[in-house]
């Protein structure tokens, strides 16, 4: 065996052990640390509830004291008292519901966490929620070398029980704008995310970046927690809109339709969040608060906008300024500019330049508005159903708005002319019909703005047998069977993939042709050697858009195809012509085919792509009703990977899965990380990690492997690790981002 470790040598500078204290809207490392380090403690709170502080990492939440907005703005307690110092804030969220939420240091969204590219991340989260059990995934973070750190529950770890502390460890790459929320069940809808900025090293001087206050994460939001309106809607095929919690519900929902006739949302739509506040519709703005964002008269800031609500795509904007597109999920793109409407899926980043130059005296609205139409009116255009949530941007010049400001702002969005139309980017379908006086730059149409290395791109045609059609079927409300892919909805195994070896053969699903095709509950995995070019062609047979994650890949998106819409009213009619579900024949394949396991390219209709050095780069995609995208990455970053739709009723649902690339490749995890869900390891030759195994004759190519830290009964060995019980010993993942080379 063996065995490297470092010694505890290291000066304060190379590892910066970042404040982040209770309440904190963004904790930033310093540029010139080598490693970032971060508490997080995840919590049940109470809306509309303040919490008396004991320390600056720390609450009391058995002393909490209800609040209310009352007619004047002002956030007051029930019993007349004053509770401001030594009191958390209350979180309002939309005005309206009162209910328990999941916060991270003390707020929802969590703090976000700005780091800078290439630096090693070290996050110790302890759950100290109730009976649940929690993972935090580091959403468009590529892992490589590390899967058991992509905190996804039953396939990269144990998920962490309460009382319990996990030490997530990785290196901060790519650079750009991500985010980490929960795997598990639908603690993310019920606040469990927070914002991940990765700062680029050499960064464009020509705009602001400042992401501690230009960061917008977006959110939909219930009156109860998520998982309820999920089991819901699986239980019984249907759901509700809201009654009084606890009575039996009287009016039935139905889906609601976006502009091209496709369904969206399967859950009714009851309130939005910017950063955590909103306004629910039956509220006035004098007892609501808003996020607001301050800029200066002349100046470009770059804002970053986060897709982290569970089910409804966003179309944003900005009252009275254009917008600049100039980065995707991390990647920066060649600017798309004069753009009024960004539509932000979940999971999907988007980040834009906003020029300040109008009146500085003014407030404007920032609006994050659903897709969703009224189609019983008559159109197209048919109307709005104004489910949107709203923030405010205000000027230096003028004073930070208050919630008695909010109802004077006067701005309103552009309008969209058949002479002057709008440009919206990254559309769920074609084009809007031409009555909406809207167009469409899609996915498709954008490109990178720097080419990247001949190292990291795949070749042009797929290696060997390396074409892979994934159909993600959606039969809606009315559909008797769950959501899947290729007809095979996901089932977890009952013990992470990547840690234990285990006999899975009875779990996973039939690979047989046509096998599924009335459907399949199975542990869904496709194997996939390493370093294969990997082409994956991601089918819609379903009246719905997904929006598609890889974890620990950003893939390269080289077509998208459409449906065919009716020219009256812009409805998708019909599937791509080009996607057949025969075996034999070349029959195009239709919505009735929404289980589809055979699907391929119809005889002598496979598109014509081409990869270039430019092709845009994603980790989420949506893919269009009736439609597919492809896409393509090098399988170079061996680990058991997940792949799902973004959309969480759909995923919860089972409309996931997982490749296992390069099995055979695949690193060991940390000793302990099988055997505890907390990685913390007394001192013991087990806690060392085997980075030698010559049995298989692989072995690392590393540039530092581990940090060794010891702590005296007194606590001053280390001022990293001084929340840790004495006489432990923690070994951490430190640089563990060499190759894997096969002797």
């Amino acid at each position: 065996m063996f065995l490297l470790a470092l010694r505890s040598a290291r000066s304060q500078q190379d590892v910066h052990q970042v404040q982040c204290d209770y309440g904190d809207t963004s904790c930033r490392c310093n540029e010139s640390a080598t490693a970032c380090e971060f508490n997080l403690r995840v919590s049940y709170l109470q809306t509309f509830t303040r919490y008396p502080v004991r320390n600056q990492t720390d609450i009391s939440d058995l002393d909490g004291v209800v609040h209310r907005i009352n007619a004047s703005g002002d956030v007051v307690s029930y019993d007349g008292n004053i509770y401001e110092d030594g009191y958390t804030e209350a979180a309002t969220v939309d005005g309206k519901t009162f209910r328990a939420f999941i916060a991270v240091n003390g707020r929802s969204p969590g703090p976000t966490l700005i780091v800078s590219e290439g630096q090693t991340v070290i996050v110790n989260v302890r759950n100290e929620m109730r009976g649940q059990s929690i993972t935090i995934h580091w959403h468009g973070q590529l892992l490589k070398d590390t899967p058991w750190m992509d905190g996804v529950g039953y396939i990269t770890q144990c998920p962490l029980t309460t009382g319990g502390t996990f030490r997530y460890i990785f290196k901060a790459q790519p650079s750009g704008t991500f985010w980490y929320h929960s795997h598990v069940d639908g603690q993310r809808g019920d606040g469990l995310l927070g914002a991940l900025i990765v700062l680029e090293r050499d960064a464009d001087a020509t705009y602001l970046d400042l992401p501690e206050q230009h960061t917008l994460v977006l959110q939909d939001w219930w009156p109860q927690p998520f998982i309820d309106l999920f089991t819901v809607m699986h239980s019984v095929g249907e759901t509700y809109y809201p009654s009084t919690i606890g009575e039996l519900p009287t009016n039935a929902y139905s889906v609601s339709i976006l502009p091209d006739g496709s369904e969206h949302g399967s859950i009714p739509f009851f309130s939005g969040l910017i950063n955590g506040l909103g306004k629910h519709s039956d509220v006035p703005y004098e007892s609501s608060r808003l996020t607001s964002f301050q800029v200066t008269y002349g100046n470009k800031y770059r804002f970053r906008v986060i897709g982290g609500q569970m089910l409804y795509g966003y179309k944003v904007s900005v009252d009275r300024h254009k917008l600049t597109v100039i980065s995707t999920d991390g990647f920066l793109i060649r600017p798309v500019s004069d753009v009024d409407y960004i539509i932000v899926y979940p999971g999907e980043r988007y980040d834009f330049v906003l020029t300040a130059d109008q009146i500085p005296t003014r407030f404007y609205w920032i609006r994050a508005e659903t897709l969703e139409v009224n189609t019983t009116a008559f159109g197209p255009p048919y109307p709005s159903l104004g489910n949107s949530v709203q923030a405010v941007l205000y000027y230096s010049n003028a004073t930070k708005p208050t919630s008695k400001d909010y109802s004077i702002i006067d701005s309103t969005p552009r309008s969209c002319t058949q002479s002057a139309p709008c440009i919206a980017v990254n559309c769920p379908f074609q084009d809007f019909h031409e009555s909406y006086n809207v167009t469409c730059i899609n996915v498709d149409a954008l490109q990178l703005l720097k080419p990247s290395s001949n190292e990291s791109l795949p070749s042009n045609d797929p290696t060997g047998s390396q074409e892979h059609f994934l159909n993600f079927g959606y039969s809606g409300l009315d559909g008797m069977l769950p959501d899947n892919i290729n007809g095979r909805s996901f089932m977890h195994p009952p013990a992470p993939l990547q840690l234990q070896s285990f006999d899975i053969t009875d779990l996973t699903c039939p690979t047989e042709p046509y096998s599924c095709g009335e459907g399949c509950r199975c542990l869904h995995m496709l194997t996939i050697p390493y370093n294969n070019t990997v082409r994956l062609v991601l089918a819609n047979l379903g009246r719905e858009s997904h929006a598609i994650h890889l974890h620990g890949h950003s893939y390269y998106v080289l077509a998208v195809g459409y449906g065919s819409y009716e020219s009256s009213s812009g409805f998708v009619s019909s599937t791509n012509e080009s996607l057949s579900c025969q075996a034999n024949e070349n029959d195009t394949a239709t919505f009735e085919f929404q289980l589809c396991t055979t699907l391929h390219w119809r005889t002598g209709l496979r598109p014509s792509v081409r990869l270039s050095p430019y092709t845009l780069r994603k980790d989420t995609v949506i893919v269009p009703s009736g439609g597919y995208v492809i896409i393509q990455f090098v399988s170079s970053s061996p680990g058991y990977w997940f792949l799902h739709c973004h959309l969480d009723p759909h995923h919860l649902e089972g409309m996931a899965m997982v490749l296992n690339i390069a099995q055979e490749m695949q690193n060991p995890p940390p000793a302990g990380m099988s055997t505890f869900n907390s990685y913390i390891c007394t001192l013991t030759n087990d806690c060392a990690i085997n980075i030698h195994d010559p049995s298989s004759r692989k072995f690392f190519t590393l540039s530092s492997v581990l940090l060794l830290y010891w702590m005296d009964p007194a606590g001053n060995s280390s001022s990293y690790y001084k929340s840790w019980n004495a006489n432990t010993i923690v070994i951490t993942m430190y640089h563990v981002f060499g190759s894997l080379v096969q002797k």
